[in-house]
């Protein structure tokens, strides 16, 4: 089960945004992360929490049949889904029909960022009570579910930020939002739930989330992607439950872990492992490049750990700080066994990596970097790299990668 957290402001969608995009640009792209691993999982059904659906008193309620809907109420009529119901979510909890007939925005919001990462199968989406009920009841009926099931809570933070703020302004309204991310970030969820200040907020997140939390049951490589309220409302996309993050997302994880004081497990898992680079890049500039060519451990989640803390600390950089971790962009390099080579006409640095070894030296360039066409510049840098002379006989090899980046 994969289980996350989107905002389901407006003006998120660069649609309906337009020239204001650009102030909630990280948010944007953190909604369409959250639904790029989503519909990576390639799930059974998409289960759609929203507050905005119309609400019954006291019972959680469903939508029925095809799910048809559009942005034209904020002027972007082409931003439209049609998704085929998930009938046995509401079999299963034994849930009414929503009474509505044109899909909210609640809904629509999340749902135009997992159209655009290509979801097209069964998706249920489930209006809540006014009255705070059933959440224990309804997150244990969608963990029993069979088969593949993403849960994604719909919810914005406070709407009392600044003045002008769609319920108007309070001045301790932040206290709403900085509680509840900063438990989220401690993976302390009850804490989250039940930050101070929620009276004030206006919010409508914890109602979603708190039945996203019970379905997820505990965290399990658990985020915050991003914070912010550039509009007077704050907007937060979270991961809370993804039983197999991208290998960006683990290098992200251990660092943020790392650089917060949070603790981090002694053993992660993952698959067997192999050798690995982690790439850091800030404003387009590189921050920190560190791996191995061949593994050093049985688990790739954890060769992936143990460069990232290599990698953050990059003796050619200072050593990467908190709070520059919002701008930090990561790529994994999946590195496959190098093979020996006669000489640069069997190098192609589009294609290849090389490595370039002399006695105890050894330098390394991974494939496809920018500015690197030519593989007597390749060799050259290698050379470089390694402390080796530009001239004399050296050791090549070539290697390919499998990169996974961050979105």
């Amino acid at each position: 089960m994969f289980v996350a957290l989107m905002c389901h402001a407006p003006i998120v969608v660069p649609a309906v945004g337009g020239a204001r995009s650009a102030l909630c640009g990280a948010t944007t792209r953190a909604m369409h992360e959250v639904a790029l691993r989503a519909v990576a999982h390639v799930p059974d059904r998409v289960v759609l929490l929203s507050p905005h659906s119309p609400r019954q008193r006291r019972q959680f309620s469903a939508w029925s049949g095809r799910h048809v809907g559009d942005l034209s109420e904020f002027q972007a009529p082409h931003v439209r889904v049609d998704l085929p119901d998930a009938p046995e979510v509401a079999e299963s909890l034994g849930l009414g029909p929503v009474e509505g007939r044109r899909l909210d925005h609640g809904a629509m919001v999340p749902l135009s960022f997992l159209w655009d990462a290509g979801w097209r199968g069964p998706t249920s989406i489930l209006a809540l009570p006014w009255d705070e009920i059933d959440s224990e009841s309804v997150g244990r009926g969608l963990a029993a579910l069979p088969g593949h099931t993403v849960v994604i809570a719909s919810g914005d933070m406070s709407h009392r930020l600044q003045p002008g703020a769609p319920a108007g302004f309070h001045p301790n309204a932040h206290r709403f939002d900085d509680a509840f991310v900063e438990a989220l970030r401690r993976d302390d969820w009850t804490a989250a739930v039940g930050a101070e200040a929620r009276a004030l907020a206006a919010e409508d997140v914890v109602q979603s989330t708190r039945v996203a939390m019970v379905a997820a049951e505990k965290p399990l490589w658990s985020e915050v992607l991003n914070y912010e309220a550039p509009f007077g409302v704050g907007y937060t996309e979270a991961i809370l439950r993804d039983p197999s993050p991208p290998l960006y997302a683990v290098a992200r994880y251990v660092a943020t872990r790392y650089l917060h004081g949070f603790p981090l497990a002694e053993r992660l898992g993952g698959p067997p492992s192999q050798g690995v680079f982690v790439t850091l890049h800030r404003r387009g500039e590189l921050r920190g490049c560190i791996g191995h060519v061949e593994a050093r451990h049985g688990s790739l989640w954890d060769e992936v750990a143990a460069v990232t803390l290599a990698a953050i600390r990059d003796p050619r950089f200072p050593p990467v700080s908190a709070p520059e971790l919002p701008e930090i962009e990561w790529e994994v390099s999946l590195l496959d066994p190098p093979e020996r080579i006669v000489g640069t006409r069997d190098l192609d640095p589009r294609r290849y990596g090389v490595i370039v070894s002399l006695g105890s030296r050894r330098g390394l360039l991974l494939p496809g970097l920018e500015g690197i066409d030519d593989p007597h510049q390749q060799v050259a840098l290698a050379r470089r790299k390694a402390g080796i002379a530009p001239r004399g006989a050296v050791n090549l090899e070539r290697f390919t990668v499998t990169k996974v980046a961050q979105p």
